[in-house]
């Protein structure tokens, strides 16, 4: 009786123990180096001059706000004194840039100038 009780124990354990399947293994070992970026994304209100770090799993990305007019934005991203882009982007346009093979999108949203100080800039970044 002992005996049965223990082999059914053994066979419980073990089929509670089994690997996982390889497609969840090879998914792990193939992903790649992302930016820690939430799924709905990052919305901010930046002024001319300012800049944005985004940490990412192998570095990070800086978002640079440059002059600001009535109409455009001068956006530059950098990773590692490396420029990936840089120009004058307009209200409900968009500028991309890849980390480690992945695509991200900034999307400039309303640009605000007043007469007299500085500009801010609505972004988007996902």
């Amino acid at each position: 009786m002992k005996q049965l009780l223990l082999s059914i124990t053994l066979i419980l354990f073990l089929l509670s123990c089994k690997d996982e399947p390889k497609s969840a293994i090879t998914s792990k070992s193939e992903s790649k180096h992302h930016l820690n970026i939430p799924e709905k994304g990052i919305e901010s209100l930046m002024e001319s001059n300012a800049q944005k770090i985004i940490e990412g799993t192998d570095g990070s990305v800086i978002i640079m706000i440059g002059n600001v007019t009535r109409k455009e934005a001068d956006i530059t991203i950098k990773r590692d004194d490396k420029i990936l882009d840089e120009k004058m982007v307009g209200e409900n346009e968009d500028i991309s840039f890849d980390y480690e093979g992945n695509s991200y999108n900034i999307h400039v949203g309303k640009i605000k100038k007043p007469l007299i100080g500085e500009g801010k800039v609505n972004l988007t970044i996902k």
